[in-house]
């Protein structure tokens, strides 16, 4: 049996909630039935509880903050999602002290047995941006929730009442960081040939802020006069999932803009709740996407093209490219991504890795 710590304790609560939250809860259940594995968090884990640990895995890895030991004292797994403030260093501003902990994050690292990340993706970036060798880093996908399903029309109308949702409409959910590209999300709305269409926005930072990113936004939906055409939600629970499966299972279709990502796990949670996709061509998102969703460019023109392109669909092409988004999106599971952890770890002990 091996014994795995399990790092809970770096996850404050705004992360919780994001993309490393679902990451580290659906893993962890998983993980639990894993029967060559004894997992114990470390929230959990009393401080004179003498337990024999072979492996410490820590989910989350900051760039600019102490979330990794210097010298640990056991073998260590870390998960990088993503380096993307690397990649656009003028959005993602660290200060003085946020360089030295990067510094210091980049020291720790070379401590580490594996890595694992989201995608190829962000295994190409992590080994260029953090200088890591190839073979210390695991590539290991995601999967979407499996309650995040198609909702039977009666709910769906009554999470839309609760919701005041429109009719129609495009769907976004995440978060507004410069990557997300939501500016050009919004403005892709001028473009939209039906103008009875709205956008709605899920995300629990769609909420005015004193934040450049919710500047941007205000600006946008200025410049572009569709204010009246866009709809924010920040309230929309993560658990239990049902209200957001409805709300992915009642639009048009789901769209993507953004500029990179580590992994996109909104898109497969699109597709499982049998909506189709609409997603830039870029980054992870062309592996979590296959030929499955419309790529398109992350600009407004591009965006609204392809978003005008679905809604010309038929009824048997919108059912069967819908239905070929769903099996694609079975490929992926939790069971999987557990699986393919446990097999890091046996490799670390083994010091194979």
């Amino acid at each position: 049996m091996i014994n795995i710590l399990f790092q809970t304790n770096v996850l404050n609560n705004l992360n919780v909630a994001r993309g490393v939250g679902t990451y580290t809860r659906l893993l962890t259940e998983e993980l639990k039935n894993n029967q060559e594995i004894n997992l114990i968090k470390s929230s959990t884990l009393e401080k004179n509880e003498k337990v024999k640990i072979n492996i410490t895995h820590y989910p989350f890895f900051d760039l600019f903050f102490d979330t990794l030991p210097i010298s640990p004292f056991k073998k260590v797994v870390v998960t990088i999602h993503d380096v993307i403030p690397l990649l656009y260093p003028e959005f993602y501003p660290p200060g003085i002290k946020g360089k030295l902990r990067f510094k210091k994050q980049k020291l720790a690292l070379k401590n580490v047995n594996a890595v694992i990340t989201d995608s190829q993706a962000s295994k190409a970036d992590i080994v260029k941006y953090l200088g890591l060798p190839e073979e210390k880093v695991h590539v290991i996908y995601l999967a979407a929730g499996a309650e995040l399903t198609k909702q039977e029309d009666k709910f769906i109308r009554k999470v839309s009442r609760k919701y005041k949702l429109p009719k129609k409409y495009l769907l976004y959910v995440g978060d507004i960081n410069y990557n997300k590209n939501i500016p050009q999300l919004i403005k892709m709305m001028k473009f939209v040939e039906d103008k009875n269409i709205k956008l709605v926005c899920v995300g629990r930072s769609f909420t005015p802020q004193e934040i450049p990113e919710w500047k941007w936004i205000e600006t946008q939906l200025a410049l572009s006069d569709v204010t009246d055409r866009v709809i924010f939600l920040s309230t929309i629970p993560s658990e239990p999932a049902d209200e957001l499966a409805a709300i992915y299972s009642g639009s048009i279709a789901y769209v993507q803009p953004s500029l990179y990502e580590g992994f996109g796990l909104p898109v497969l949670e699109a597709m499982q709740c049998q909506t189709p996709v609409v997603c830039s061509k870029n980054s992870s998102l062309i592996e979590v996407g296959g030929d499955k969703v419309i790529f398109t460019e992350p600009t407004a023109e591009s965006l609204a093209n392809a978003v005008n392109d679905v809604f010309s669909w038929s009824k048997t092409k919108r059912a069967k490219l819908i239905k070929d988004a769903y099996k694609w999106s079975q490929n992926f599971s939790w069971e999987k991504t557990a699986e393919k952890t446990v097999e890091v770890y046996r490799q670390i002990l083994e010091n194979k890795s």
